[in-house]
């Protein structure tokens, strides 16, 4: 039986119900970033070994979906190109 001290694998989290997922998300996850584009809000937040994006609805207040996405669909979504590349030389050049 699963409970709140451990965390939920990225596929039974997805399986579960929004409520359960805002719970666990809310208590558990940490916030990275909140964006509005084209009338949407969302955020982003890290949970376990994934992250999980909440969007919401016009009034801001009305969760419209909380999923959880893989690190690769989080860096496509929320990181630009440009300085995603700039990091990584910067990181390579301090290994030098």
């Amino acid at each position: 039986m699963f409970s709140y001290e451990n965390y939920l694998p990225f596929v039974a989290f997805n399986e579960s119900s929004l409520f359960f997922k805002a719970s666990e998300v809310f208590r558990y996850g940490f916030l990275l970033e909140s964006t509005e584009e084209n009338n949407r809000f969302k955020q982003l937040y890290s949970y376990y070994s994934y992250y999980v994006e909440i969007i919401y609805g016009e009034n801001y207040e009305e969760i419209q979906s909380i999923e959880a996405i893989s690190i690769d669909n989080a860096l496509d979504t929320y990181v630009r190109e440009d300085d995603y590349s700039d990091a990584i030389i910067d990181l390579f050049d301090t290994n030098i």
